[in-house]
Parts: structure tokens; sequence; C-alpha cells
């Protein structure tokens, strides 16, 4: 099938001019079914210049009131290149790594403080089933794991200050009875909005860009498990590894949670241990005090 020619002069160009390149780009990001063939700027000598679009074949109606309308609103403004990033001497930059640009390597055991914000000053993931503390309640949370009889568990919920891209973890734990496991969460704090596609909460009501719906946590929502059942026995001071070959595609929102919930036997009163995080964050990693 032979090409379709339209043929437009300077005048009918917003800025009197046309870059070929960059108006290409316009008219395939069009809703332009046709494809285009190519475009050809010919200079007529004092009086401007034509530019002739081809198209593989005739548009509708339609199609051609939205090619003028791409004509008209086309700039003429070049394509921005994108440069590669080099070094201070001018070799490039390659980077075999997940880290995410201006963001910094952090690893910790701890959260931030929910009030002060203060790095590494807020809970910890560490556990000690000689105590009562951070005891598990399902009916506190939403998609929360019911236990099996016989078993008991703490949860440690840590956060951070700003968004984290959570990537390797490692778990410390001695004295774990046969039995014994961990699992961890991203978890939606009560009082928050999220994703939810069931939910009733349009993105515009939110102030958010999209068509996706929301939902509003009136209790703690375990949002995704990313470590299942991870079983623990007798004694690892080494640290039982975790690893990822990258971090997490998008970044842990700010004051989510990532939740450790221990798992043991109810006769379990001596185990213990705590857990470590690698993930990287663009907080300003400078101590601010002694503690």
């Amino acid at each position: 099938m032979a090409s379709t020619k339209y043929t437009f002069n300077a005048s009918n160009f917003i800025n009197s001019i046309v870059d070929s390149s960059a108006l290409t780009l316009d008219i395939r990001n069009s809703d332009i079914t046709i494809s285009l063939d190519y475009i050809d700027v010919n200079d007529i000598a004092g009086d401007g210049f034509n530019c002739d679009i081809w198209f593989k074949a005739e548009l509708s109606v339609a199609e051609l009131t939205t090619l003028s309308g791409v004509v008209y609103n086309h700039t003429g403004d070049p394509i921005e290149e994108v440069k590669p990033l080099t070094m201070d001497d001018g070799r490039l930059v390659v980077r075999p790594e997940s880290r995410p640009l201006n963001n910094r390597t952090y690893f910790t055991t701890t959260g931030d403080h929910p009030t002060t914000n203060k790095l590494g000053q807020g809970k910890s993931i560490r556990w000690d089933f000689s105590n009562d503390d951070d005891m598990y309640d399902a009916s506190t949370v939403l998609n929360g794991p019911t236990l099996a009889s016989g078993m008991k568990a703490k949860i440690m919920n840590v956060q951070f200050n700003d968004p984290v891209y959570i990537k390797d973890g490692t778990m410390y734990f001695f004295d774990a009875p046969w039995g014994a496991y961990s699992s961890m969460y991203v978890t939606v704090p009560s009082g928050n909005y999220y994703p939810n596609p069931y939910g009733s909460i349009s993105a515009a009501a939110l102030g958010l860009t999209g068509d996706g719906t929301y939902a509003y946590a009136t209790k703690d929502v375990f949002y995704a498990c990313y470590v299942q059942k991870q079983y623990m026995y007798t004694n690892c001071p080494m640290g039982d590894e975790l690893n990822a070959e990258g971090c997490q595609v998008n970044a842990l929102p700010t004051g989510w949670y990532v939740s450790t919930l221990i798992v043991t036997t109810e006769d379990d009163y001596i185990s213990k241990g705590y857990g470590s995080l690698e993930m990287f964050r663009t907080a300003d990693l400078t101590l601010e005090e002694t503690v």
C-alpha cells in the first residue's frame, strides 16, 4: 500500500519551527493508529519551510484532526539528550547494583524514633521469650496469621522517617525450639490509607493521580509478606542470612512498618534473638548525637 503524505508549513507550527525527531516522538505518542513512515522538512527560500509527514496509509478524519493538533502544539524544541553519568576524569559510571541513585547503604537492627525522627532510636528487631513484651494478638491486625495450637508469638514493628528500599537481612537466634520460625511483613499502620483493589476510596478523593482505589486502615494491616516461615532451631550466633540479588522495586512509604513475627512453642521461655536489615535510604546518615 502506498504511503500518504500530509504537508504543513511554518505557519501551522506554534513557534514556526520544527524538529523532526521531536515531532516523530510527538506523533508516536498520540492517538493516531496508522504507522508513521517518515518526516521530510524542506526549506523554502525566503518563506519558511514545508513539513511533509508520510504515513503508511491514509488517516481517518479524526486522526487527521489529531495530527493537526500535534503539529500546532509542537514547540520545535529538540529532544533533551540524556547524558550518561561520568566520573570527574570523564570515565563512564557503570553501576552493577540495585541501589537507587542518591541513596545510601544502611545496615540496622533498629528503626527510627516515631516522634523525634532520630535515626536508629526507635523500636529494635529483638525478642526475648523470658518476658511478655511485644506479644502478638491476631485480633489487633488485619491479614495477620492465626497461630497453630500450642504456639505463641512476638511482633516487632520498626519504621523509618524516609522512604527505604529493603534489600537483605540476617536473623540471629538462641535456644530456639523445634518448630520456631520467623515471618516478615510490610505493614500499613492504622490510621493510614493504602492501595487496595477492593477499596472504596478513589485516588482522586485523596488528591492522588491515577485510577486506583484505596482503603483506610482501622487497624494495622499486614500488606505484604516477604519472609514466609523461616524456621529457626537451637543457636545461630553467626546469623542466618536472607540474601537478595536486588532491593525491592518500590520504596517502603515513610512511616510504614517492617514487621517481624517470631513464632515459638507455648512452653518456650528461654529463646531470644535479633534481626538485622540491609537497605538503601536517602537520609543523612551523619551522627547527630552520641547514644
